[in-house]
């Protein structure tokens, strides 16, 4: 491996989960700058905007990080303020993709982006026939909070989210996030104290800009000695391919077919990433003959 590739692995957007030696509580870090910073600029988002989605890839990918193989979560929320809603999917692997629709008439005295709402997720798990769903009113339509509550109280597990998201003028400049989750056995003594040290932590994206790793930083956080279990790269990533958009309008009548031509709505855009594919006239043939 060359120098210029080991110095581009080396600072590759990753995420590093850890167990406490004794078992009683785990935990995820992820530095996901350059995932987060690709989504801003690839829909084009102002501060707000870029931060809400920011948080919600982060959350999904900290989650994500505890599936298996190509099991994926996928995070929406949906609120009455300045954001109407904003999903993230995130595969174990390491992909992560999202994006974010802003309210035209939000509710103008809601303290959080979201302001009141509805979380949503989703685990699409091997060997589950359907994705496995959980949903919880938002507790503060910060996204933050709302994923440590959504784990608290839908899934009984009492965990604690924090996620940094940094600005250098418009641009995102740190995304770094932490989840820690109290297994069975932990004590609450011990939960509650961990709680605290959260609590009076620096923020994250200062242990970034001071050259700390995701595994620098659970050292500095778990309450007992840590054993890395896994280190994976994550990257903005998505699957969308023009035979994927015309596969999908396959489902469309042939009329809804005919109509789509006829008015020259050719331009397909995925709401995921704002890739943009044009629709040839052989594209339209093949769909409206089904071939």
């Amino acid at each position: 491996m060359t120098d210029p590739v080991k110095k581009l692995w080396a600072h590759r957007d990753r995420v590093t989960r850890a167990m406490t030696t004794d078992g009683t509580f785990r935990a995820a870090v992820i530095h996901n700058t350059t995932s987060v910073r690709t989504a801003q600029e690839r829909h084009g988002l102002d501060p707000m905007a870029a931060m809400v989605l920011a948080r919600t890839m982060t959350g999904a990918s900290l989650m994500a990080s505890f599936l298996k193989g190509e099991e994926r979560m996928v995070v929406s929320l949906e609120g009455d303020g300045l954001v109407r809603s904003v999903t993230a999917e995130a595969l174990q692997v390491g992909e992560v993709r999202g994006y974010i629709v802003l309210n035209r008439k939000p509710v103008e005295d809601r303290a959080t982006p979201l302001g009141k709402g509805l979380l949503r997720v989703q685990r699409v798990l091997y060997g589950e026939y359907e994705p496995v769903m959980g949903i919880v009113e938002l507790r503060r339509g910060d996204v933050t909070s709302d994923l440590g509550y959504y784990l608290t109280q839908s899934e009984q597990i009492p965990s604690a989210f924090v996620i940094d998201v940094a600005f250098d003028g418009e641009t995102i400049r740190q995304s770094v996030g932490l989840v820690v989750q109290a297994m069975p056995g932990a004590r609450a003594e011990d939960i509650f104290k961990l709680y605290d040290a959260i609590d009076y932590l620096d923020r994250l994206s200062e242990y970034a800009d001071a050259g700390y790793t995701p595994k620098d930083i659970l050292q500095q956080i778990m309450p007992s000695d840590i054993e890395v279990v896994a280190s994976s790269p994550v990257d903005f990533f998505c699957r969308c391919s023009l035979d994927r958009f015309t596969s999908a309008l396959m489902t469309l009548n042939v009329e809804e077919i005919v109509q789509m031509q006829q008015e020259g709505q050719r331009e397909l855009v995925c709401q995921y990433c704002s890739a943009k594919y044009e629709l040839s006239d052989s594209d339209f043939d093949r769909l409206i003959n089904r071939t």
